[in-house]
């Protein structure tokens, strides 16, 4: 751990956390043609696995902004509560904490909302790896100890960009329940990751 301290806009680490998101998947694209499926693979994984965290950490800095307004204060004693535990995870921000600031939920069942959680569970796959510990048998020959490795294996170039793209669209939605008009979308987008309005 440094011993100076370095003070940032709240902004700051996920602005810096998608450029570095945006540059893999460019990198990503760019090599898409002359690597192998094993590369594309392994930067896809790295993609999810950091278009997740980019969530997340918008997630704990966003909300614990909102809750110094005044039209927030109600919701101060519990994200601080959730800010400090070591128990309060993904899951439970994206389901709790809009409801509790804004009053609403997140719609998880359909659009960016079902796409971030579909994309949260194979980071999740990911991240907690374990073997499956199966056995493969063909006349004469067993396997046994073989890992499950489907989701990884189904991890390609066209998942690197969706996961930006999903990381993106979910942001949206929080902006929209907070208010934010569709017109300044991207203009908050790029307040808070870096990519520029179109």
């Amino acid at each position: 751990m440094p011993t100076d301290r370095i003070l940032s806009s709240p902004s700051y680490m996920v602005w810096e956390l998608f450029q570095a998101l945006r540059r893999l998947c460019v990198r990503v694209a760019e090599s898409s043609d002359v690597e192998d499926d094993s590369t594309a693979r392994q930067d896809a994984a790295l993609c999810v696995i950091l278009a997740v965290q980019c969530v997340e950490v918008f997630f704990n800095v966003y909300f614990r902004i909102l809750i110094t307004e005044p039209a927030y204060a109600h919701a101060v004693e519990k994200i601080s509560a959730d800010l400090t535990s070591t128990r309060c995870g993904l899951d439970r921000k994206i389901k709790e904490w809009p409801l509790i600031v804004f009053g609403q939920k997140l719609n998880l069942g359909e659009g960016a909302g079902q796409q971030f959680i579909t994309l949260k569970n194979i980071r999740h796959e990911l991240m907690h790896f374990t073997s499956t510990h199966e056995t493969f048998s063909i006349p004469g020959i067993a396997i046994h100890g073989m890992a499950d490795t489907s989701v990884y294996h189904s991890l390609s170039t066209k998942t690197a960009i969706e996961a930006l793209n999903t990381a993106e669209e979910f942001l949206c939605e929080v902006f929209i329940l907070r208010g934010i008009s569709t017109e300044n979308l991207s203009h908050a987008l790029h307040s808070w990751t870096g990519k520029p309005p179109t």
